[in-house]
């Protein structure tokens, strides 16, 4: 699953705000630490335990005890999940068309010249990257 271990089932759109939150944490994590990330949902307490036990049987989180607190931990880096979520999200929406994506994205989210610039610089370094790469013969 790009990077991703095939352990991993995927996440509901309310477990994903419960890893967001998860991750906004300094972790280890208690679950007091993760309500607070999420008061604006309005959730109860037993909703967000639910949630953890939830993203523990699928993978997402490990939990231990501190003292008589249980806490938790992810066990993928956000940028991880970031990267497989705009991986299937390019796969699925276009394609696997990363210049479609991006022209879209450019063309339609209002992106300022710093933003542009910023990103232009991005893609020049991994285009560079690239060269390196090609240029290097293992076996010359």
């Amino acid at each position: 699953m790009y990077g991703l271990p095939d352990r991993l089932r995927p996440l509901s759109a309310a477990e994903e705000q419960v890893m967001l939150a998860v991750w906004a944490c300094r972790e280890p994590a208690t679950r007091r630490d993760i309500d607070e990330k999420l008061r604006g949902k309005g959730w109860a307490p037993a909703t967000v335990l639910n949630f953890l036990y939830r993203l523990e049987e699928k993978g997402w989180v490990k939990s231990g005890k501190q003292g008589n607190h249980n806490i938790y931990a992810a066990t993928v880096t956000q940028r991880a999940y970031g990267v497989w979520s705009m991986r299937q999200r390019l796969d699925t929406l276009f394609g696997g068309d990363l210049a479609a994506a991006v022209r879209a994205l450019v063309s339609e989210s209002g992106c300022g010249q710093s933003e542009l610039e910023q990103a232009m610089k991005v893609l020049e370094e991994k285009h560079l990257e690239a060269e390196e790469y090609d240029l290097y013969d293992p076996y010359g």
